[in-house]
Protein backbone atom coordinates (compact mmCIF):
# COMPACT_ATOMS: atom_id res chain seq x y z
CA UNK A 1 0.00 0.00 0.00
CA UNK A 2 1.26 3.44 -1.35
CA UNK A 3 0.76 6.37 1.10
CA UNK A 4 0.11 9.71 -0.65
CA UNK A 5 0.39 13.29 0.92
CA UNK A 6 -2.01 15.93 0.14
CA UNK A 7 0.66 18.80 1.00
CA UNK A 8 3.72 17.32 -0.94
CA UNK A 9 6.92 16.99 0.53
CA UNK A 10 6.90 18.63 3.67
CA UNK A 11 9.55 17.98 6.70
CA UNK A 12 8.90 15.96 9.60
CA UNK A 13 7.05 17.93 12.56
CA UNK A 14 10.11 18.40 15.26
CA UNK A 15 12.33 20.01 12.15
CA UNK A 16 9.43 22.45 11.35
CA UNK A 17 8.97 23.13 14.80
CA UNK A 18 12.60 23.95 15.49
CA UNK A 19 12.87 25.95 12.65
CA UNK A 20 9.91 28.16 14.17
CA UNK A 21 11.97 28.16 17.51
CA UNK A 22 14.92 29.17 16.86
CA UNK A 23 13.37 31.78 14.21
CA UNK A 24 11.37 33.10 17.31
CA UNK A 25 14.98 33.23 19.43
CA UNK A 26 16.19 34.85 16.57
CA UNK A 27 13.59 37.68 16.15
CA UNK A 28 13.54 38.03 20.07
CA UNK A 29 17.07 38.52 19.93
CA UNK A 30 16.85 41.08 17.61
CA UNK A 31 14.37 43.00 19.45
CA UNK A 32 16.25 42.75 22.50
CA UNK A 33 19.73 44.13 20.89
CA UNK A 34 17.32 47.17 19.00
CA UNK A 35 16.51 47.97 22.77
CA UNK A 36 19.45 47.90 24.45
CA UNK A 37 21.50 50.13 21.51
CA UNK A 38 18.53 52.49 21.59
CA UNK A 39 18.99 52.93 25.36
CA UNK A 40 22.83 53.04 25.23
CA UNK A 41 22.68 56.11 22.26
CA UNK A 42 20.31 57.47 24.27
CA UNK A 43 22.64 57.81 27.55
CA UNK A 44 26.17 58.71 25.51
CA UNK A 45 23.46 61.50 23.89
CA UNK A 46 22.50 62.81 27.10
CA UNK A 47 25.50 62.79 29.09
CA UNK A 48 27.56 64.33 25.78
CA UNK A 49 24.56 66.70 25.93
CA UNK A 50 25.17 67.83 29.84
CA UNK A 51 29.04 67.35 29.15
CA UNK A 52 28.42 70.58 26.32
CA UNK A 53 26.00 72.19 28.89
CA UNK A 54 28.53 72.33 31.99
CA UNK A 55 31.16 73.20 29.65
CA UNK A 56 29.16 76.15 28.22
CA UNK A 57 28.03 77.33 31.76
CA UNK A 58 31.55 76.88 33.09
CA UNK A 59 32.79 79.69 30.31
CA UNK A 60 29.99 82.14 30.80
CA UNK A 61 30.89 82.07 34.76
CA UNK A 62 34.64 82.84 34.03
CA UNK A 63 35.66 86.39 33.16
CA UNK A 64 36.53 87.00 29.25
CA UNK A 65 40.20 87.24 29.15
CA UNK A 66 40.96 87.85 25.76
CA UNK A 67 44.77 88.37 26.57
CA UNK A 68 47.18 85.81 27.76
CA UNK A 69 49.88 86.52 29.67
CA UNK A 70 52.38 84.05 30.39
CA UNK A 71 56.18 83.53 31.03
CA UNK A 72 58.13 83.13 28.03
CA UNK A 73 62.37 82.44 27.67
CA UNK A 74 64.17 83.16 24.55
CA UNK A 75 66.49 80.71 23.07
CA UNK A 76 69.17 81.99 20.68
CA UNK A 77 71.96 79.34 19.29
CA UNK A 78 75.36 80.33 18.68
CA UNK A 79 76.00 78.49 15.87
CA UNK A 80 73.96 76.94 13.53
CA UNK A 81 73.05 72.87 13.57
CA UNK A 82 74.32 72.69 10.34
CA UNK A 83 78.27 73.61 11.36
CA UNK A 84 77.94 70.73 13.73
CA UNK A 85 78.47 68.00 11.05
CA UNK A 86 82.08 69.45 9.79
Amino acid sequence: MTHYSISGNRAPWWVRLLTVMVGMVLLIGLFFFAIFAFIAVAILGASGMIFLWWQKRKMRKTPNQDIVVTQYREIHQNTSPFDREK
